[in-house]
């Protein structure tokens, strides 16, 4: 064997948040093994690697992987394909795209373009394709797209801001003496290997770790207590621990008084918070018996004696403190209300609530976990716990709503890439459609659109349901997928052009890079055929007459992004530019290396909403009766009458989304083929027992498995376990039985005052320029099902 050599790689399973790179060994022209990455001091200990980075290296070398141009030949979905050239793939395509555009508008083109699953994310394939749609003028339907909003929706509403908050670097978990830790609802030690790190190093150095969740997965194996809850009662949990805390005293009086609006007086009429003339917040100050005002934007209160609590009459007007109405409505939430939505018992309840308000430093890790379509305001009430406790920006202590595990941000020259025309944002010509709003008119008879082109993931699997996506699908004149799979989406598609993987080409990796910026450089050589965004998008502009926009190579992209003005980029010496990092490899930021990046760590902020603090009232959500914060019911498909069940779709650690289902060790560690599980009480129950093949059903759809009957499983839930494709079922797949994500149902009005907040708040409305138009403007509902479950009859269908 020749003499090894090593280039950094993103890694392919991207899509679970970490983000990471890996290092990828080379010799005589193979991968020959995967390494976590040795960044510089004072990261060096912090890079990750989980098993499937470490068997990433022989997806290359897959034979299933795609290697040429197809062209379908036969009915959608038949799987009758021919090989043809890049140049016929490209030239009918563009032909194609040149008579829709002329007989129907640039807009009747539609690009699904899905940054989370492909790596590196926000690098080419998320870049090329939103600037090819942003010069076509495509329609662009990703805004609102119904998928892990909750912690965005909680920062908004309490923050003002969408992203600042929610980033996080995990290692703070770990770094201060933290006393107690609630995994509530997510499972990262098998799925977010960053995270797993520090929760195993924070139990090293003390804390006490609590699973709260509805599985008993990985991370309740791991934990210290595991606490199961009945599905999409996590919000009626919380607020009850509020109500606790309140009645006990156990607030953080100190805290809520520096950096929130809780002292800030409500007025009883209008619902409004009392402002004079001047438009100054109202308050109490008990030194002077009297009111007292605060101005906007965070001015100083008037005494150090202010009333948190309270009714008090200022100008004829009766109000009260901010903090009184949410504990006015806590109350409405007590243990003993909740107890049997919960699934607890209320002395349960109030252990839990007493132990992390008495804990001096303490988290909630809930990252992502509840899809729910009531998670919006259950993140809200999770953020609010953290809030009155005070753990918020304290050193050892937070909540962390989402798990964007990542450290110092990072912002690149991305507009450069996105914009037609670089600093002319009008020159965006692409047309964005809130999601639910597309799907209603894209299955109308009379749907203006005509072609799809997926530029990055696989709506058909990911985004439910699937019968949804094939009835549009059936509409286009025109779909085409871009992949290095065959794909549920690219089995109905008319074209599918082989991508290289991320071990094939050249790009910029940033996100959680630990303060790094790291050049990913190929590895090996990909196979003949296979080409990278960077080409197909180059190429399909010079066919649509949008060449002059398409004139860059991929190192000359690359520089273009790296000449940015963020201080932490632009600050380092010698700048970083792309040859510099073709013979460094890796440079690190400007970021400071202590302490941890965490969004609340400044406790002078000045927040960017009407009072400039932490608003634990939000008057834009009054007329929703949502301006103190309240656990609201699930939104089931079904009713339980007809289906018992609730059916729960959690992802496992052997796959990331619809990744690495195509890998035999992954598939065999997975158990070989797809299964449904079910507890032991349930399965006798209905005379099922483990190893029978079994449908799980309910009036939208079905799915039949091979059944495990498993004590992990609480009884009255059904788990077809997410990730497998749709031909690794026997029938069926479980996206046949979910909320259509997102539809009208969950975009409702407390959504689309969101989406209006949001643009108000000067954001632009179009994903392919502000990415966090995706996250804005709907709510989750993956996880909203009823269901039920019997013995397969091979003759008779759901």
């Amino acid at each position: 064997m020749s003499e090894e050599s090593f280039v950094y790689t993103a890694c392919p399973g991207w899509g679970d948040h970490d983000y990471c790179a890996i290092k990828t060994i080379v010799a005589d022209g193979r991968i020959v093994r995967t390494e976590k990455v040795e960044y510089s001091d004072p990261e060096k200990p912090d890079g990750h690697i989980c098993q499937k980075g470490c068997l990433a290296g022989r997806q290359p070398y897959d034979p299933k992987r795609l290697t040429h141009p197809l062209k379908r030949v036969g009915p959608r979905g038949s799987g009758q394909w021919e090989h043809i050239s890049w140049d016929q793939a490209l030239d009918e395509i563009a032909a194609k795209l040149n008579e829709l555009r002329d007989a129907y508008g640039p807009e009747s083109v539609c690009m699904w373009n899905l940054a989370a699953g492909c790596p590196p994310a926000y690098g080419f394939n998320q870049m090329m394709p939103s600037r090819y749609a942003n010069c076509f003028g495509m329609t662009n339907m990703m805004g609102s797209i119904g998928l892990d909003n909750g912690p965005w929706y909680a920062e908004f509403y309490s923050c003002g801001t969408t992203a600042n908050h929610v980033l996080v670097d995990p290692r703070i978990l770990s770094q201060a003496d933290t006393d107690l830790i609630y995994v509530w609802g997510c499972n990262p030690i098998e799925n977010q290997i960053r995270c797993a790190q520090n929760l195993v190093r924070a139990r090293e150095r003390g804390a006490r770790i609590v699973d709260i969740g509805l599985i008993f997965d990985g991370t309740a194996g791991f934990a210290d207590e595991f606490v199961g809850v009945k599905p999409g009662s996590d919000g009626h949990l919380a607020m009850a621990m509020i109500d606790y805390t309140l009645k006990n005293g156990l607030q953080d009086d100190g805290y809520l008084l520096m950096r929130t609006a809780a002292p800030y007086l409500v007025r009883e009429d209008t619902g409004m918070m009392y402002r004079d003339e001047a438009g100054n917040f109202a308050v109490w100050d008990n030194a002077a018996d009297a009111p007292g005002f605060v101005a906007r934007a965070r001015g100083e209160l008037p005494s150090t004696e202010i009333a948190l609590f309270g009714e008090y009459e200022v100008g004829g007007v009766k109000c009260k403190t901010a903090l009184s109405k949410v504990a006015e409505e806590a109350a409405k939430w007590s243990a003993e209300a909740v107890a049997d939505t919960v699934g607890l018992s209320v002395a349960q309840i109030e252990k839990l609530a007493d132990d992390f308000a008495r804990a001096p430093h303490a988290f909630v890790l809930s990252g992502y976990g509840l899809r729910y379509e009531n998670s919006n305001e259950t993140y809200r009430i999770l953020h609010l716990l953290g809030i009155l406790t005070g753990r918020q920006g304290t050193p050892g202590s937070g909540v962390i709503e989402a798990l964007q595990l990542q450290s110092w941000p990072v912002v690149f020259n991305d507009l450069a890439m996105l914009l037609p025309v670089e600093g002319d944002i009008t020159s965006v010509k692409s047309k964005p459609v809130r999601m639910a709003e597309w799907f209603e008119l894209a299955q109308s008879p009379e749907s203006p659109y005509k072609a799809l082109i997926v530029g990055q993931g696989n709506p058909v699997h990911q985004q439910p349901t699937r019968q949804r996506w094939l009835d549009i699908f059936d509409k286009m004149e025109l779909v085409v997928d871009f992949d290095v799979w065959m794909t549920d989406t690219g089995e109905v598609a008319d074209y599918v052009l082989p991508d290289c993987m991320s071990f094939e080409r050249e790009d910029l990796i940033a996100g959680a890079c630990y303060n790094h910026v790291i050049l990913q450089e190929p590895a090996i050589d990909p196979p003949e055929e296979c080409r990278d965004p960077v080409f197909f998008y180059t190429e399909l502009a010079k066919r649509t007459g949008l060449g002059e926009f398409f004139d860059k190579t991929g190192p000359e992209w690359i520089q273009k992004r790296l000449e940015t003005d963020f201080p932490l980029i632009a600050g380092v010496q010698p700048p970083i530019t792309y040859e510099r990092l073709k013979a460094e490899k890796m440079i690190r930021t400007m970021a400071p290396p202590e302490p941890k990046y965490d969004g609340y760590l400044n406790p002078l902020e000045v927040m960017e909403n009407a009072t400039g603090r932490i608003e634990i009232y939000a008057e834009r959500l009054l007329g929703h009766g949502l301006a103190v914060t309240h656990p609201l019911p699930v939104g089931c498909i079904g009713t339980q009458a007809k289906y018992p069940f609730q059916l729960f779709t959690g992802r496992q650690r052997f796959f990331m989304q619809s990744s690495f289902t195509d890998d035999p060790i992954n598939v065999k560690l997975s158990g070989g083929t797809p299964a449904t599980r079910l507890n032991p009480a349930d399965a006798a129950k209905m005379g099922l027992i483990d190893g029978d093949k079994v449908e799980v059903y309910n009036d939208k759809g079905h799915v039949v498995t091979r059944l495990e009957v498993d004590e992990c499983v609480p009884a009255g839930t059904v788990h077809v376990w997410f990730g497998w494709r749709r031909r690794q079922f026997e029938e069926g797949t479980y996206a046949e039985m979910v909320h259509e994500c997102p539809n009208m149902q969950s975009t409702g009005p407390v959504q689309n005052t969101w989406w209006n907040d949001w643009v108000t708040h000067g954001h632009h409305p179009n994903p392919f320029v502000e990415f966090m138009a995706a996250l804005v403007g709907s709510t989750d509902c993956y996880w909203d099902s009823y269901c039920n479950i019997r013995k397969f009859d091979e003759g008779k269908v759901a």
